[in-house]
């Protein structure tokens, strides 16, 4: 299991300009890699964010039973919390996506492990919370379908 939670977005903006939209500092590490961060909430110390990225994995799009809740989403963003504490990471995250997702803009995922759905936000139907250890693959697609995104062409 992945030591982030992740938040997947549909948008074809880059990270320059999601942070003055979003309110976070970008930075980049000695081999270009980029990351969007802000101080930890509620004075706690810390930084909360991470890497951002392009998804490069997915499923085939032609094969219906192959279909994933993460299909038709473009941005990945790592969301990780320092100093390490999982509850923390966690709680920070979701006030992180809720952040993204009350802006109104972008239909978004927030994951934890890259396949454990937390919440989706779209236009069309607005914000959900999951149940937990709901898994985004083809068997529950009827409690994800709603916020899965076309592909692009």
């Amino acid at each position: 299991m992945s030591s982030f939670e992740h938040a997947l977005i549909r948008t074809q903006l880059g990270a320059a300009e999601l942070c003055p939209l979003l309110g976070l500092e970008l930075t980049w590490d000695d081999v270009g890699s980029v990351y969007l961060s802000r101080p930890a909430s509620d004075g706690r110390p810390g930084i909360v964010g991470g890497k951002l990225y392009r998804k490069r994995y997915g499923y085939p799009l032609n094969d219906p039973e192959e279909e994933s809740l993460i299909d038709g989403y473009d941005l990945v963003w790592d969301i990780g919390y320092s100093p390490r504490d999982k509850e923390m990471q966690l709680d920070e995250a979701q006030r992180l996506f809720r952040e993204i997702t009350s802006t109104g803009r972008w239909p978004a995922i927030l994951l934890r492990g890259m396949d454990l759905p937390l919440a989706c936000w779209d236009i069309r139907c607005g914000y959900r919370e999951f149940p937990p250890g709901t898994p985004s693959d083809v068997d529950h697609r009827a409690l994800w379908a709603p916020y899965r995104q076309p592909p692009r062409i």
